[in-house]
């Protein structure tokens, strides 16, 4: 008896479902239909209905989180280290704007020739890269940004700074202050 119902039941839709599959192979194509087509129509509906591309901050964090991880190059693991230990509890401007300056070091040639130069250069940078957990999804993190920071992939937020401190030091340097950027200070 309990069959017999679930087969009632089941007939109905089966008959929906083979009468809609009908439907759709008898229909002709639209290369057959003589609707015409107006040039760019699909391509301004897509465009319309498309969302549209994160600006700042959100476009950053997707371009972070994109960034292929580059191995063996030594220049970005060295710039990697560097935001890892100076900037890895900031949120993402924080961290590229402190790799940038590094970079602006970098290509000055005051303070070395390239960012390992600039990293390892005497009383600038107070860390040991052996202790950098390079495991940890902070570090991958700090290449992705390390990344983006050495390609010029995103417009420098402190403005051509070399220099950063953290805000909880005065050092007074008599530089010309740029920008503060989550807790750091910078300057060129």
């Amino acid at each position: 008896m309990v069959a017999i119902d679930i087969l009632a039941r089941i007939k109905p839709i089966a008959r929906i479902t083979l009468g809609a599959l009908l439907m759709l192979v008898a229909a002709p194509s639209l290369a057959e239909t003589s609707l015409p087509l107006i040039p760019g129509e699909d391509e301004t509906v897509v465009a319309a209905s498309a969302p549209p591309a994160p600006t700042g901050l959100p476009a950053l964090v997707q371009m972070v989180a994109s960034a292929p991880v580059v191995a063996n190059d030594a220049e970005i693991d060295c710039l990697a280290t560097a935001v890892w230990f100076e900037s890895r509890g900031e949120a993402l401007d924080g961290q590229l704007a402190v790799a940038q300056a590094v970079v602006n070091r970098a290509q000055s040639g005051r303070w070395g020739k390239g960012v390992c130069d600039v990293i390892r250069a005497p009383r600038q940078f107070n860390f040991v890269a052996k202790q950098v957990q390079r495991g940890s999804a902070t570090f991958t993190t700090a290449m992705a940004v390390a990344r983006i920071a050495m390609q010029g992939m995103w417009h420098d937020l402190a403005k051509g700074a070399h220099s950063f401190h953290a805000v909880r030091f005065n050092p007074r340097w008599r530089l010309t202050r740029v920008a503060k950027i989550g807790n750091h200070v910078f300057y060129r």
